[in-house]
């Protein structure tokens, strides 16, 4: 087989350069974004909010995150992903600092929302760079790179931001972690000299498709559902999970820290690992829809069955079974972004990823508040909310298997070619008088 073109006709490869500054910008993405669940324990006590009100709290970032995602992806498509994600990252790390003189609850929620708009850049720009950068034959393993910076963001996020609020408070750590962050916008200078792919005339097959061709796609709305039950799986870990090992099972401070970084730990190294492994079974033979959805099933039934045993398991089975979820979760993060690349092609991804992205990230809205609301009406405790993710994270299932058509590329050329004679077939203005 011929290597996989890039828009301009030049064979894909895999710049580790790159690929390792977008997991850059993802780690501190996550880093930026869940300081608000390292602090939640001290900012509730603050603040005097019940479980309710902090679950509105964790969520309030997802609510600009996921309706920025449309608008970002064809920004991404129309002005260049490398542009768009330092606009986005420049937002972002000014709010997080911003968020450690925040007065009052009002100013907190305010930020947060700016913080989302800010962050809603980073998916969409990333796979796009690394669908119109990276050859085919190396995607797995430079979406893995990249999204390796979203479970090491969390687990350097909870022990570096923990270790800064226990000594010197909630705010300092926001303020330090948010001028940090505007560090990376320098080497992240050197690829915005890159020109964004070569597009044709609107209107013809190359300049890609419509974003009303792309949500006519049954691979998108499975992918959508996929990643949404995932979602909720990770977004109530990532949120939650801090204040249930405080609050459920007793752990100081120090200890849930040292928890919940193993657990974005395990997840690190399994996206390493399945992004080498997934290279390395398509080119020994195996066709992407086996391997991607292999990985997907597999990861999607271990978080399922792992968050539904939690409940009923002592300290030390506990704290396996939520690291063990770290290690399943790691399996998803590679293949769905090798997926949807390989569905969307160079010239969409853009705009499909962040369709995407918008929708099931609505899991981030979702999962903090229903789990706040949850644990509020069953008196404290965290065993109705665990089944509930337990169970979503297993509805996952249901898309990979059945709504996922075979992972091929879209042929997009077919709805432009079909625009063009219906155009043709349409019969001219008559002339006016």
């Amino acid at each position: 087989m011929a290597p996989e073109q890039r828009p301009g006709g030049a064979p894909g490869r895999a710049p580790l350069a790159l690929a390792a500054l977008l997991g850059a910008a993802l780690l501190i993405n996550y880093v930026d974004r869940g300081t608000i669940s390292t602090a939640a324990p001290l900012i509730k006590s603050e603040f005097g909010l019940d479980a309710f009100q902090t679950g509105l709290l964790l969520s309030a970032f997802f609510t600009t995150y996921v309706l920025s995602q449309p608008l970002m992806g064809i920004l991404v498509d129309r002005l260049g992903a490398a542009r768009v994600l330092a606009g986005g990252f420049t937002v972002w790390s000014v709010g997080t600092f911003l968020t450690g003189l925040s007065s009052g609850i009002t100013q907190l929620v305010a930020l947060r929302l700016v913080m989302g708009a800010g962050e809603s850049v980073c998916y969409p720009s990333g796979f796009a760079l690394i669908c119109q950068r990276v050859g085919q034959q190396h995607r797995a393993r430079a979406t893995a790179l990249m999204q390796l910076g979203s479970v090491i963001g969390p687990a350097l996020g909870t022990k570096l931001g923990g270790t800064i609020m226990i000594h010197y408070g909630w705010r300092t750590m926001f303020m330090v972690l948010g001028l940090a962050s505007l560090l990376w916008l320098i080497p992240w200078s050197s690829q915005l000299r890159v020109p964004p792919p070569v597009r044709a005339a609107v209107g013809s097959a190359a300049a890609g498709p419509r974003w009303v061709d792309v949500v006519r796609q049954r691979a998108l709305w499975g992918t959508v559902l996929g990643n949404f039950c995932s979602n909720y799986a990770f977004y109530f870990v990532f949120t939650w999970v801090p204040l249930y090992l405080v609050e459920e099972r007793g752990l100081t401070l120090a200890a849930m820290t040292n928890v919940q970084s193993s657990i974005f730990v395990m997840d690190a190294a399994s996206i390493l690992a399945a992004g080498w492994l997934i290279d390395w079974w398509v080119r020994r033979g195996a066709t992407p829809s086996l391997a991607y959805k292999t990985a997907l099933s597999l990861s999607a039934a271990g978080v399922g069955l792992c968050l539904l045993c939690l409940s009923g398991a002592g300290a030390a089975a506990g704290a396996a079974l939520l690291i063990t979820t770290g290690l399943a979760d790691g399996l998803n993060s590679p293949s769905v972004g090798a997926l949807t690349q390989r569905f969307a092609g160079p010239l969409a991804t853009g705009r499909w990823m962040g369709t995407q992205n918008a929708l099931s990230n609505t899991a981030g809205i979702l999962a903090p508040s229903v789990t706040g609301y949850l644990v509020k009406h069953n008196g404290g405790h965290y065993t109705l909310a665990l089944w509930v993710t337990g169970a979503v994270a297993l509805l996952g299932l249901l898309a990979w298997f059945f709504v996922v058509p075979p992972v091929e590329p879209v042929d997009w050329s077919r709805d432009a070619r079909a625009r063009a004679a219906l155009a043709k077939r349409s019969p001219a203005p008559a002339p006016g008088p």
